[in-house]
Formats: C-alpha cells, structure tokens, sequence
C-alpha cells in the first residue's frame, strides 16, 4: 500500500486548488494535473467540476475523498495494533521546549514501549512553523507562531510565563534608557521577541546576544546593565543565586504553547500519539 500516494491524492481533493498543493507539496503544477488525470481514470469518473471559480468536488470526487481517508485511517490502525512496526516522526521543538520535555517526552515513549521512533529538531518557532508547513517535519511543539497556514492545526497544549531577570546587583532602571544588553537562549524565540519589541517601544538602546546555555546567561548577569528572559519552568530546573525579577508594565509575560501538525498526514495516528504523550507530562506539572 503506497499510503503516502494515498496522501498526496487526499490533499489534492481537500484543497482544491492546484498552485497551492503545488506550494504545499512541491510538485509542479503541471505533474499534479498528471496525478488528477490519472487519478481520473483508474475511478472513471471526474472527481473536479471545473468552473470560472476554479476547481470543485463532483459528487464522486466527495465520495472517494471520504474512502481515502478511511483507508488511511484503517491502515494506521492496523499499524497501531500489530505493534511491530516502528514509525519515525520528524519532531520540532524550540531550545526551551527541549530543556523542559524533551528527556521526558523519550522516557516516556521508551517506557510505554511505544512504536514511534521520535527525531528532534531544535529552532525557532518561526522556523518550525515554516518546516511543517512545507512537510520537513511531521509536527512541532513550540510557542504559538505569529504565521498561521491554512494546511497546519495549531493545538493549544499549555500556557507559558517567562521571567525578565537580571543580578541584584546590577537592577536596571529603564526609565534611564541607558543601553543594555539582552540574555537569549533563541533569537526567534517569542520570548525574546516579546522584550525586544518592549524595550524597542520604550526605546532602550539594547544589544540581544544568544547563549545556548542557561547556566551561561545566569553567570552573564553578574555584567553590568545585562537581563535576561527565560522561560518560568526552564528556569526552575536550575540552582540559582538570587535574581531580581522585573514586572513590566504593558509586557504580556504569557505565551501559549501549540502542538502543530498538517490538517491531512498519512502519519496523523503516531502523531497523535506522540500529543497524548506530551499531554499526559504536561498534567503532571
């Protein structure tokens, strides 16, 4: 069974509207024109009306959509339960949600014996956004992206809160707008856009420097006129020397995290799987 022909051709009759799949799927338009006739007449019938609107589902067109997708549906299920077949999902995770989930979300497929063999990512939400949308990655787990496509599901799995830090030592008064220099474990995380777009609205001269490391920028605040913006939970996994936090008005400190995933995916059930996982951690904390 070619499941992946199986997808392509459910994309095809759910979208409805060539250029598009082409963008999505990166066919060209004239090789998916192929695949509709083709696909055409091994059923014998037209599954597109064409009209001055573009395409549309006939009657049957609808029909063999539905067949697909319980087909698709059957043999993830069939998969699911002879449980002897191993399914890889290229997963996406932000530099934050891999130091918080990311030994726990392996622990817990190891433990349960699960099927899914998980390969991460690490990125920017953007980036990880951009990446499922053109099928690089299977899914992703990442603080809710700006950019939402129209082929991706973005489920809300949690709430973040990040914390604006720096030594009690060296407390900044922004009022001053003297120039500082911002602590960040992503540039594209939207944590560090969120204070960027504060301090550039208060117009604070800043400097942003990306440091992989917690334990870095927590020893890089001892510098004068540093801060740094971190995750509530990431920076609870760490001993820490007295910080002085910042609550900063008109500074929304509260992120949604969002599980992302195509609407239609030959892999949907071990990605699904791989969300129950990650939901399931996430109610323990």
């Amino acid at each position: 069974m070619n499941i992946e022909e199986i997808a392509l051709k459910m994309e095809l009759l759910e979208r409805q509207n060539l250029s598009k799949s082409a963008e999505i799927t990166n066919y060209t338009q004239s090789a998916l024109t192929s695949k509709v006739k083709k696909m055409e007449s091994e059923i014998g019938q037209e599954v597109f009306k064409r009209t001055p609107q573009g395409l549309k589902l006939t009657e049957v067109g609808d029909h063999y959509l539905q067949f697909l997708k319980k087909v698709a549906h059957d043999y993830e299920e069939f998969l699911h339960r002879i449980g002897s077949t191993q399914t890889s999902i290229h997963f996406g995770t932000s530099h934050t949600t891999i130091k918080i989930y990311g030994a726990a979300i392996m622990n817990a497929l190891q433990t349960s014996h699960s099927p899914i063999d998980v390969d991460f990512t690490v990125e920017s939400s953007t980036s990880l956004n951009y990446r499922v949308h053109h099928a690089e990655l299977d899914c992703a787990l990442t603080s809710n992206p700006l950019k939402h496509y129209a082929d991706l599901h973005y489920d809300l799995i949690a709430t973040e809160t990040f914390e604006v830090i720096s030594s009690p030592a060296h407390v900044i008064d922004f009022e001053q707008r003297t120039p500082v220099t911002l602590l960040v474990l992503s540039k594209g995380c939207m944590y560090s856009k969120a204070l960027a777009q504060w301090l550039t609205n208060k117009q604070i001269p800043f400097t942003m420097k990306e440091i992989k490391s917690v334990s870095s920028i927590l020893d890089f605040l001892q510098i004068e006129h540093t801060l740094a913006v971190l995750n509530t939970k990431l920076l609870a996994l760490y001993p820490c020397p007295d910080l002085h936090h910042y609550h900063l008005d008109n500074l929304h400190n509260v992120i949604e995290t969002v599980f992302i995933y195509k609407k239609n995916d030959s892999k949907l059930a071990p990605i699904m799987q791989l969300k129950q996982v990650i939901e399931s951690l996430l109610e323990r904390n």
